[in-house]
Protein backbone atom coordinates (compact mmCIF):
# COMPACT_ATOMS: atom_id res chain seq x y z
CA UNK A 1 0.00 0.00 0.00
CA UNK A 2 1.36 3.42 -0.99
CA UNK A 3 2.03 5.99 1.73
CA UNK A 4 -0.53 8.76 1.15
CA UNK A 5 1.73 11.47 2.61
CA UNK A 6 4.56 10.54 0.25
CA UNK A 7 2.28 10.80 -2.77
CA UNK A 8 1.18 14.37 -1.93
CA UNK A 9 3.10 17.36 -3.18
CA UNK A 10 2.82 20.24 -0.75
CA UNK A 11 3.29 23.82 -1.83
CA UNK A 12 6.40 24.03 0.36
CA UNK A 13 8.03 21.18 -1.55
CA UNK A 14 7.58 22.95 -4.90
CA UNK A 15 9.09 26.28 -3.84
CA UNK A 16 12.41 27.28 -5.35
CA UNK A 17 13.69 29.11 -2.28
CA UNK A 18 13.44 28.62 1.47
CA UNK A 19 11.04 30.95 3.26
CA UNK A 20 11.03 32.43 6.73
CA UNK A 21 8.50 34.33 8.82
CA UNK A 22 8.77 38.12 8.51
CA UNK A 23 7.01 41.25 9.70
CA UNK A 24 8.92 43.52 7.30
CA UNK A 25 7.36 46.67 5.87
CA UNK A 26 6.89 46.35 2.11
CA UNK A 27 6.65 49.14 -0.46
CA UNK A 28 5.70 48.26 -4.02
CA UNK A 29 5.94 50.58 -7.00
CA UNK A 30 4.37 49.41 -10.24
CA UNK A 31 6.15 50.36 -13.40
CA UNK A 32 4.00 52.47 -15.72
CA UNK A 33 2.52 50.21 -18.31
CA UNK A 34 -0.57 49.48 -20.33
CA UNK A 35 -1.87 45.92 -20.29
CA UNK A 36 -3.55 44.44 -23.31
CA UNK A 37 -5.48 41.22 -23.46
CA UNK A 38 -8.67 39.38 -24.25
CA UNK A 39 -11.71 39.22 -22.01
CA UNK A 40 -13.02 35.85 -20.94
CA UNK A 41 -16.13 37.36 -19.43
CA UNK A 42 -17.60 40.80 -18.73
CA UNK A 43 -20.40 41.87 -16.41
CA UNK A 44 -21.72 45.08 -14.89
CA UNK A 45 -19.53 44.27 -11.83
CA UNK A 46 -16.20 43.75 -13.65
CA UNK A 47 -14.14 41.88 -16.20
CA UNK A 48 -11.92 38.78 -16.15
CA UNK A 49 -9.23 38.78 -18.83
CA UNK A 50 -5.95 37.19 -19.89
CA UNK A 51 -2.86 39.14 -20.89
CA UNK A 52 0.61 38.15 -22.02
CA UNK A 53 1.90 41.41 -20.50
CA UNK A 54 3.59 41.14 -17.08
CA UNK A 55 2.93 43.62 -14.29
CA UNK A 56 6.47 44.78 -13.46
CA UNK A 57 7.20 46.03 -9.94
CA UNK A 58 9.94 47.47 -7.76
CA UNK A 59 9.90 46.15 -4.18
CA UNK A 60 11.44 47.68 -1.07
CA UNK A 61 11.72 45.39 1.96
CA UNK A 62 12.32 47.34 5.17
CA UNK A 63 13.35 45.06 8.02
CA UNK A 64 15.40 45.64 11.17
CA UNK A 65 16.38 49.13 10.01
CA UNK A 66 17.69 47.87 6.65
CA UNK A 67 16.13 48.44 3.23
CA UNK A 68 16.65 46.03 0.35
CA UNK A 69 15.37 46.73 -3.17
CA UNK A 70 14.32 44.17 -5.76
CA UNK A 71 12.65 44.16 -9.14
CA UNK A 72 10.20 41.53 -10.25
CA UNK A 73 6.70 40.81 -11.47
CA UNK A 74 3.31 40.31 -9.87
CA UNK A 75 2.46 36.63 -10.20
CA UNK A 76 -0.65 36.33 -8.01
CA UNK A 77 -3.26 38.49 -6.33
CA UNK A 78 -5.81 37.18 -3.84
CA UNK A 79 -8.61 39.34 -2.49
CA UNK A 80 -9.60 38.05 0.94
CA UNK A 81 -11.96 40.94 1.71
CA UNK A 82 -12.55 44.55 0.69
CA UNK A 83 -9.65 45.66 2.95
CA UNK A 84 -7.31 42.67 2.81
CA UNK A 85 -5.44 41.63 -0.32
CA UNK A 86 -2.49 39.26 -0.72
CA UNK A 87 0.16 39.79 -3.39
CA UNK A 88 2.81 37.36 -4.64
CA UNK A 89 5.86 38.91 -6.30
CA UNK A 90 8.47 36.85 -8.11
CA UNK A 91 11.85 38.59 -7.89
CA UNK A 92 14.05 38.83 -10.96
CA UNK A 93 16.99 36.46 -10.77
CA UNK A 94 20.29 38.18 -10.12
Amino acid sequence: MENQDASRTSTDNRRRAERRESDAEIRITTEPTTLTGRAENVSAAGVFFFSPDPIRVRVEVIENGNTKSFTGRLVRLESFSANNNGFAIEFDRA
